[in-house]
């Protein structure tokens, strides 16, 4: 399956444009390279980039910057769902800290495991309460929500 082929490659294309706006990607030129080449990887071969240099798939940046159509579009080849970059953070890890529902519902219900320690011994629960934004509030509590009800637990990092 090519992005040719797909009918969303349109808002697949806007959601890579928004990528390049999340402060963690605008602020390193290395990783505004990694998704642009994963972006025109996709559209020629429907394969993306596989790994950025800190051990990222394009499906943790798409949990990271709530970008749904083109989350459910990788995983159309079934990915690893708990693939770990090089902290040990899975693309759920991300995508709490972010507060991204759709993306944290998509991925739970593909498998991923709601309590995934990274090195530092923090689940995606503990990303959201310590690291991540409260705005809008509502979308926060909602995340922090639906992942309580999925049964994750909040740890306490070992670096705090």
């Amino acid at each position: 399956m090519t992005m040719k082929n797909n009918p969303d490659r349109t808002t697949i294309g806007l959601e890579f444009a928004r990528l390049k706006d999340i402060r963690e990607i605008s602020l390193n030129n290395d990783l505004v390279t990694f998704v642009e080449e994963s972006y025109a990887s996709l559209q020629s071969r429907g394969i993306p980039v596989q790994l950025d240099r800190f051990k990222r798939s394009l499906l943790h940046y798409a949990a990271m910057g709530d970008c749904i159509n083109l989350l459910l579009y990788l995983l159309h080849s079934e990915p690893e769902i708990d693939s770990r970059d090089q902290w040990g953070r899975t693309p759920l890890s991300w995508a709490a800290e972010y507060g991204s529902l759709d993306v944290v519902r998509s991925l739970i219900d593909q498998g991923a495991d709601v309590n995934a320690m990274d090195y530092e011994g923090a689940t995606p629960l503990t990303w959201l309460l310590y690291a991540g934004s409260f705005e809008p509030f509502e979308k926060w509590a909602a995340t922090e929500a639906y992942l309580r009800e999925r049964g994750a637990r909040e740890e306490m990092m070992s670096s705090i």
